[in-house]
């Protein structure tokens, strides 16, 4: 159950994160950011007639856009990012975006009515804003408790991270992803090419899905 909860408002969460940010919301709340970027997710990338190649290339431009992914890239790293190379630095950047692409993009043909309900925000750790909002599903079980921390951005916000029930989604990556690094000797290549062969696995796996 709790995994099934955490999927659902992770895939929510990179649903929102990848939206482009308008330069004529730059006067915008934390709380409205995350608010419209909802409204505009539910409306760009739930469409049941789209390809899961066009679901893929719209998801991938909007994560460029909208997610910090630089400030993730080099927090999931942690400390083994001081001794990676700069090929080694970026290899496993676009390794982690194909990841995230193969990992959810799919997810969104699936969205079935969930309501999201922005609660309002506080004050994080360097600048960042953490806004607080809830979850409903639409199966009248429990509602999901979701905090999404934002970075500031020029004039405006990028998702650095999302907390479900307390839980830092980042912080349980990195974890994982350390323990695939020590495994291999301290060498981030062995991490790279991990998710490269899971992005294909699920490349893979959803294309038959697709075209059964």
């Amino acid at each position: 159950m709790v995994r099934s909860l955490k999927a659902s408002a992770f895939a929510l969460f990179a649903l929102v994160a990848t939206l482009s940010i308008n330069p004529s919301h730059a006067a915008e709340s934390p709380s409205e950011f995350i608010e419209r970027l909802a409204r505009t997710a539910i409306s760009t990338l739930t469409e049941s007639a789209l390809s899961l190649e066009e679901r893929q290339d719209r998801f991938r431009m909007m994560l460029r856009n909208g997610f910090d992914i630089d400030a993730v890239s080099r927090f999931l790293l942690g400390p083994f990012r001081r001794k990676a190379s700069d090929d080694e630095l970026l290899s496993f950047r676009e390794a982690l975006e194909d990841n995230v692409v193969a990992t959810y993009a799919w997810r969104f043909g699936a969205y079935n009515g969930q309501r999201f309900e922005v609660t309002g925000f506080r004050d994080g750790r360097r600048g960042r804003k953490i806004v607080n909002s809830v979850i409903e599903p639409v199966d009248g079980s429990e509602s999901i408790s979701v905090d999404w921390t934002l970075s500031p951005h020029d004039d405006t916000w990028r998702i650095f991270d999302i907390s479900i029930e307390g839980l830092s989604m980042l912080v349980t990556q990195r974890d994982e992803y350390a323990s695939v690094i020590r495994r291999n000797g301290g060498e981030i290549g062995a991490l790279t090419k991990a998710l490269k062969a899971q992005s294909e696995r699920l490349n893979k796996k959803q294309r038959r899905a697709s075209s059964s």
